[in-house]
């Protein structure tokens, strides 16, 4: 079922690191639609998907890459 890990937190530091290392990670913004509608904090081609709705919606979240989801 490829290479499926436990999620590891990592800090803003380590998800740079992740850029930096030409890994192409993926950031996955999970905020509810009030806090994301209010917030000036967005990371630029950041993928938007709700909590709620990540089950529904996996199939948009490219594999292969690292994930880093977060909630600003």
């Amino acid at each position: 079922m490829g290479d499926l890990r436990e999620p590891v937190r990592v800090s803003p530091k380590e998800a740079w690191r992740l850029v930096e290392e030409a890994r192409a990670p993926v950031f996955l913004d999970t905020r509810n639609a009030r806090h994301y509608a209010q917030s000036d904090v967005q990371i630029q081609g950041s993928l938007y998907i709700r909590r709620e709705e990540l089950e529904a919606r996996i199939g948009e979240v490219p594999r292969g890459r690292p994930v880093v989801t977060y909630c600003a």
